[in-house]
């Protein structure tokens, strides 16, 4: 991957290829480029070519060089497999030979008329991944059949340039909205709720996000007001309140969680979240720490309890589902900050992160075991449930939380310990590999890469020497 500039935006190294792609991608599109660059194709028709490779949010595209055309290679969404390939490319000479990696990504035809018939057009695409110093790189792919890329009706620069400043002014006003001192939880709650939506839908506003870390550090602040307890001393009794907090407080996890989801490549995420490595911890704790909810109180008039009960027993629900569902929710945010960590560990991220600092800090945070705990009774239950097959969601959860517990086998000794001593029994009777199958569905896309990290997990938890990271 090309290197970011220090604003967080792809390296514009080629004004050429930058102009090319804004005229003939829609505004949207070429908002969502993350980065480009050169590359050598190989494939049936052609040997060693010198192209461009472009990134988006959804596809892969190919274009000349110079640019002429740009074709799509392959969609994201049909990526069902990623390899790393130990391999020299012979057409190379050092040093760019050793400094090279190839990665091959296995996909599922966009051809397909059922998702989950069994697929026939399954292609292999090697996908260069390199360290900065390496300059040329290799594509090749088999079963030679591209899909060239049928573009819209073209629009202007300037109505590109348009729509842009026309995001960036929206992300400006939401920002400037939600650091309002008198903002009630309901407008806040409002706001961010505005700004997951917006950048669900524009690439941009991610970057915008992470351009400056004001708004990252301020909706941490704003749980840290609510979790694990309420500042409010009322809430501590007043259930409704609580519960509106908690709805408040997913939503802004979930608006972090989409703001890491996908921006391995801006180096702003990386100085925000080093100059404000301690606001990152203070969020890992509160992940991890379980929410507290009012407890329900005795009603001594006997004249009220028949109007009461039905009024607790709903709200006490409420929150015990709200609760369900922030931990859901962390536990899916604590998976994308591990993956900043992990990625600094292999080199390809900044060097201030590396996963065994993380596992080290969570090793000795007191709310840690508590929730490995809740993390491995909810693999056990995803398991053994009824057969009913797990649903997209429930199976991106059940990955989630397998790779939580292979980062505390691998890397801490202290948990690794504990999940092997404390949950023997879970692992022989529960969770096992025929549980797995019958409950992932083969058409999933994630259920290989699923069934690869299961294998992983069970194995480090049958191994009795800690693995040193």
């Amino acid at each position: 991957m090309a290197s970011p500039t220090p604003s967080g935006f792809p390296a514009r190294t080629n004004s050429r290829l930058d102009a090319f792609l804004r005229r003939r991608l829609p505004p949207e599109v070429y908002d969502a480029i993350r980065a480009y660059e050169p590359c050598i194709v190989a494939s049936d028709s052609e040997k060693h070519t010198l192209k461009y490779v472009v990134l988006s949010d959804r596809l892969i595209y190919l274009t000349e060089n110079p640019p002429k055309s740009i074709r799509r290679v392959v969609a994201l969404r049909d990526v069902v497999a990623i390899d790393l390939i130990d391999d020299y490319p012979e057409f190379l000479t050092p040093p760019n030979r050793e400094t090279n990696q190839h990665i091959r990504i296995i996909y599922y035809s966009t051809l397909l008329k059922n998702e989950c018939e069994k697929s026939k057009g399954v292609r292999k695409f090697l996908f260069p991944f390199h360290h900065t110093n390496a300059n040329n790189k290799k594509v090749k792919e088999e079963n030679n059949d591209p899909v060239f890329w049928k573009g819209k009706k073209l629009e202007s620069l300037n109505e590109s340039l348009f729509r842009s400043e026309e995001k960036i002014k929206h992300f400006g006003q939401l920002k400037s909205e939600l650091f309002l001192k008198d903002n009630t939880l309901r407008k806040i709650l409002c706001l961010t709720t505005e700004l997951k939506g917006a950048a669900q839908k524009n690439f941009i506003l991610k970057r915008l996000f992470w351009k400056t870390s004001d708004l990252f550090y301020f909706l941490v602040n704003k749980l840290h007001e609510y979790l694990p307890e309420s500042r409010d001393k009322n809430a501590l009794q007043n259930k409704s309140q609580r519960a509106d907090e908690l709805l408040a407080c997913i939503e802004i996890i979930q608006t972090l969680g989409l703001m890491f989801r996908e921006t391995e490549t801006e180096s702003s995420r990386l100085n925000t979240l080093a100059a404000k490595k301690g606001t990152l911890f203070n969020l890992v704790v509160i992940l991890i720490s379980e929410p507290q909810i009012p407890k329900s109180c005795p009603v001594f008039d006997i004249q009220l309890v028949a109007d009461s009960t039905l009024v607790e027993m709903s709200f006490d629900a409420e929150l015990q589902k709200l609760v369900l569902e922030y931990t859901d929710t962390a536990t899916a945010l604590l998976y994308e900050i591990l993956l900043v960590f992990q990625q600094g560990n292999l080199g390809s991220g900044s060097t201030n992160f590396a996963i065994s600092w993380m596992m080290s800090f969570l090793q000795s945070r007191p709310p840690t075991i508590t929730f490995v705990a809740s993390v491995v009774k909810e693999v056990v239950k995803g398991l053994s449930a009824s057969f009913q097959l797990l649903r997209p969601s429930q199976a991106v959860l059940l990955y989630q939380r397998l790779y939580i517990l292979k980062s505390c086998l691998q890397y801490s000794k202290t948990l690794a310990e504990y999940i092997r001593n404390d949950y023997r029994e879970e692992f022989r009777y529960f969770i096992h590999m025929p549980a797995l199958e019958k409950r992932l569905p083969l058409c999933y896309p994630i259920t290989q890469p699923t069934t690869q990290l299961f294998h992983e997990v069970l194995k480090l938890v049958e191994q009795k020497q800690y693995l040193k990271c």
